[in-house]
């Protein structure tokens, strides 16, 4: 592991903040020196070009910087990252920053940002996120009045350029409700969480995707609250360049397979208190993938049948599901990779999809014994 320092000393504790005698703080600096101290934590792999974008957005906020520290985790990537983020953290009159570069998971690295992190709380700010000067200020508020986990609203976007990003910040901040909802889960791409909550709960290793869904359900089981500031917005960066999907090419099978049934569970829970089999099938339908996954427990017996009996019409309608989805993939992403996704929704979707309408089917049960809540 190699680690970077803003090279800030640290005075002793009967020094920092120290007056001259008879003098007292003004107004205005008595507030700002009780605000509560902010670690800013970001994960990042090889996202030299977006993380500009979100360095940019962060260095702007309004929050004090000398109450501001930033933990930069850098799976090892292979292109500029690590050095935008040393070039742009280094005069930026942080209380400190680190930048750590470490081989880990998502869940590994935010415990490792855990684990340095000091203050009060720790923001998780994304990679791909942009938000308003204020919006730190405005979290930080927020969260006084008791909200143990509390998200910005995460606006998830397809974008052309960054400036289309940046102009679709000013369009829903414009349009944003200045209110806080209490939600059973939220995602870690812009989230405040009181430090002590984080240090107990903690990232789940094994789930590789959704651990900030898993997080979520094991901290509203501790009573911990959950909530999202609609005032306070936040857009995802993702160039149309970029296709997107649920299943990671870029992660190792291993990983992928990894604490699916752990992964299910937590993708159900998010969507209380919904989160019976009528939900999910509203969820299938909504984001259609879970659903074409589904669809494979018909198509592939089927072929199967047709090929054993060597009935080559019947084999047309799962061969046409099958290669008219190979043939998307190869398109939007290339051969290989087209046909990697292919391989992963064999291996990856069907068996994710299943599990989640094994825990929506348990819900439902549930819900008819009257046994079920957000925190189950």
């Amino acid at each position: 592991m190699s680690s970077e320092h803003s090279g800030v000393e640290t005075l002793p504790g009967a020094l920092k903040a120290r007056l001259p005698e008879g003098k007292v703080l003004a107004p205005g600096a008595a507030a700002e020196a009780s605000l509560p101290h902010v670690t800013i934590c970001t994960v990042t792999l090889n996202r030299e070009k977006v993380i500009k974008e979100a360095l940019r957005s962060m260095l702007s906020q309004t929050y004090p910087k000398d109450k501001v520290s930033v933990i930069i985790v850098d799976g090892g990537s292979s292109d500029g990252t690590v050095e935008t983020c040393r070039r742009m953290l280094q005069d930026a009159g942080l209380a400190s920053y680190e930048i750590i570069v470490q081989k880990s998971t998502i869940p590994e690295a935010r415990n490792i940002c855990i684990s340095r992190a000091d203050g009060e709380y720790i923001l998780f700010w994304d990679s791909d996120i942009i938000m308003r000067p204020d919006s730190l200020e405005k979290l930080v508020q927020a969260s006084s009045t008791g909200m143990d986990i509390l998200s910005a609203d995460v606006k998830f976007t397809r974008i052309t350029n960054f400036s289309e990003g940046w102009g679709l910040l000013e369009t829903y901040s414009a349009e944003a409700l200045d209110r806080v909802e209490k939600a059973p889960a939220v995602t870690m791409s812009a989230t405040l969480i009181r430090r002590s909550v984080a240090e107990t709960v903690k990232f789940d290793p094994d789930l590789t995707l959704y651990e900030d869904m898993d997080f979520c359900m094991r901290a509203a089981r501790q009573g911990y609250t959950i909530a999202v500031h609609r005032g306070v917005v936040a857009v995802d960066l993702n160039p149309t360049s970029e296709p997107s999907s649920d299943i990671f090419t870029g992660k190792p099978l291993h990983e992928l397979t990894r604490g699916l049934r752990k992964k299910a569970r937590a993708k159900i829970y998010a969507l209380s208190p919904d989160n019976g089999l009528k939900g999910f099938l509203k969820y299938a339908v909504k984001t259609r993938r879970h659903g074409f996954y589904l669809g494979y427990t018909v198509v592939l017996p089927l072929l199967a049948y047709s090929i054993l009996a060597g009935n080559l019409l019947l084999t047309i309608p799962p061969a046409a599901y099958i290669l008219g989805y190979a043939s998307y993939q190869i398109k939007s992403r290339g051969l290989r990779q087209g046909l990697k996704v292919l391989a992963l929704s064999f291996l990856v979707g069907l068996p994710l999809s299943l599990l989640m309408l094994y825990y929506a089917a348990k819900n439902s049960l549930r819900y008819i014994s009257g046994r079920v809540s957000w925190k189950n």
